[in-house]
């Protein structure tokens, strides 16, 4: 059995893992097969299946990775997420990673990711939020700025970074500001 941290089970995984990536911009991972992975990362079968039992366990250490990763950049932040700055952030990680969050972000198959995201954004906001009061309606405005948030990363990534990261950022934090305090419907 390999040695987790040894550097060439990194670079296999590394490589293994961009070969599905890339796979995965032409189509879903269920219609991805061992053998093309294999073939695109000039890797034997035996070697893949060595770290991975399927496609799909690879495709949940891609998640994995890029959902510790993008909170390390927010804890490197000072673990808010409901500054201008915060935001910026994770849009810049997002831009330097654009290959990874074009696939996690923009493909049905990985509904799972993109729930997961939602989820932990949603924590640490709550987390950040010293004042936020629980309320009735907060779980579904929560759902709302959630996932019109994910919507404008989705269109951002799609448009090729049409937006200047600071312009995106005011208007994701202004709209999520204005909304939530907007909420007037208090039980």
């Amino acid at each position: 059995m390999a040695v987790k941290n040894n550097r060439r089970v990194l670079v296999t995984k590394k490589i293994l893992k961009e070969s599905l990536l890339q796979l995965m911009k032409e189509k879903p991972i269920s219609k991805i097969s061992i053998k093309e992975i294999c073939d695109l990362s000039e890797m034997s079968r035996s070697t893949f299946y060595l770290h991975y039992q399927d496609q799909f366990e690879l495709l949940t250490d891609i998640e994995n990775e890029v959902l510790e990763k993008s909170f390390e950049s927010l804890a490197d932040l000072g673990g808010a997420f409901n500054t201008i700055e915060s935001i910026e952030g994770f849009l810049n990680y997002v831009r330097t990673n654009k290959e990874t969050f074009g696939v996690l972000l923009c493909q049905p198959d990985t509904a799972d990711f993109q729930e997961a995201i939602i989820n932990k954004i949603q924590a640490h906001v709550k987390d950040s939020v010293p004042d936020f009061e629980e309320m009735k309606t907060d779980k579904y405005l929560f759902v709302f700025l959630m996932n019109g948030s994910l919507n404008v990363l989705r269109a951002w990534i799609k448009n090729d970074f049409d937006m200047p990261i600071p312009d995106l950022a005011k208007l994701i934090y202004y709209s999520c500001h204005n909304i939530s305090s907007a909420n007037i419907i208090k039980q």
